[in-house]
Parts: structure tokens; sequence; C-alpha cells
């Protein structure tokens, strides 16, 4: 250790005589021009995912919690108010920051600022806004340019509110104590379709979500 900190200031030391040449001024504008235009989106976004996760972790820890049917519903409903605050609020300014730069530009400024993004559009109860975001990502998770639970996800929540069938699968709920999918279309095609957007097993994505949000109260049906 001694050795490499010798070595390292003798390295600071020979860079400290030579006189760098200063960047591209062109260079430097555009960074600078890059930072001003993403720096308040980012923390923006990031303070918005912030809130969902939380919402999400705090009744999480509650569903690990040995309760009954009765005291689980009962638990979703007195809750449920926060959500729709929470969720509602982020899904209008979510609109208008991706209506102002678009989904690539959005991207391109920060992937991670877009990943937050993505849970917040899965938690929305807006089906408009949704179908707008499915059609900017089929072409994205089919090519593998972006996860496919992105796409899946807005698809089977827009199948359920039509009262039809899931597609990919991805949203479960409690029957009779076991945690399972809720329904899904051509239920023999399911393992292709996944497979095709780059999807996990059914089997590996269920262990998931049950050690995620614990199992169900014996013979509770609901979610």
């Amino acid at each position: 250790m001694r050795l490499c900190l010798v070595a390292f200031a003798l390295v600071l030391s020979a860079c400290g005589t030579t006189r760098a040449e200063p960047p591209p001024s062109d260079l430097t504008a555009q960074f600078d021009s890059e930072l001003r235009r993403g720096e308040p989106i980012v923390a923006e976004i990031g303070a918005m995912a912030a809130r969902d996760r939380l919402l999400r972790e705090i009744i999480m820890r509650g569903f690990r919690t040995e309760m009954t049917g009765e005291q689980r519903q009962a638990y979703i409903e007195a809750t449920r108010h926060h959500f729709d605050r929470i969720d509602g609020e982020n899904t209008a300014r979510l609109r208008v920051i991706i209506n102002e730069f678009g989904w690539a530009e959005l991207s391109a400024i920060s992937p991670n600022a877009a990943e937050q993004a993505l849970s917040i559009i899965s938690h929305s109860d807006d089906n408009a806004f949704k179908r707008e975001m499915a059609a900017i990502f089929e072409p994205l998770a089919r090519s593998r340019q972006m996860p496919g639970e992105a796409y899946a996800n807005l698809v089977d929540d827009i199948a359920l509110s039509e009262n039809r069938g899931q597609i990919y699968g991805m949203n479960f709920e409690c029957h009779h104590g076991v945690y399972q999918p809720k329904p899904i279309e051509a239920v023999e095609g399911l393992a292709a379709r996944r497979a095709e957007i780059g999807l996990m097993p059914m089997e590996e994505y269920t262990a998931r979500l049950r050690e995620m949000y614990g199992e169900c109260p014996p013979g509770h049906t609901g979610n």
C-alpha cells in the first residue's frame, strides 16, 4: 500500500509539471448545456420515484405481517388514498415532462431517470397515458433496447382494466390463499410470448413475487 501511494504521488507530481491543454470550447459548451437542461429534470424524477418507492416499500412490509384476509383487504383500502394522491401527482407531472422532452431524449439525458420513470408509469391509473407509452415501448422491448417487463406491465394493466385476460401474466392476486396470476389470455402461448420480450420464466417470476409480497392469508381471495 505504501509503495502504491508513493507511486501515485509521483504520477501526480509529474502531471503537475505538464501544462494541460484546455478542452475544446464547443465540448465544454455542450457539457454546460446538457447539464443545465438535464439536472432539474433528473432531480425531479428522482424525487417522484422516491415517493413511489416509499409507498410500495411500506405496504409490502405490511403484507409480510401475519394477518387474515379481511385484515389484509382492510389494510389495502385504508391506505389507498395515499396511492391515489401520490401516483396521481406523479402521473400528471411525468406526462408534462415526457411531452416536453420525448422518451428518446429523456433516456439519452439520463438512463437512470428513464428507469425511474418506468416505475412511475407502471403504477399510473391513467390508461390513456399507458397506451401512449406502450406504443413507444413495444419496439424497444422487442429489440431488447429496454426491459420487456416495462412494456408487459402496461399491456397487462390495460387488458385487466378492460376486463380482458393478461398477455404476459404480470399481475397476481390471492386466490383461496394461493398467490397466482390474474386471468391470462391464451395461456398455452404464455411462455413463448414472455420469451419474445425477454421476460423470465413464469415459475421464477412467481417465486420472486411471493418473496416480495409474502404468502397470502389462508383462504383469502383478492389483492
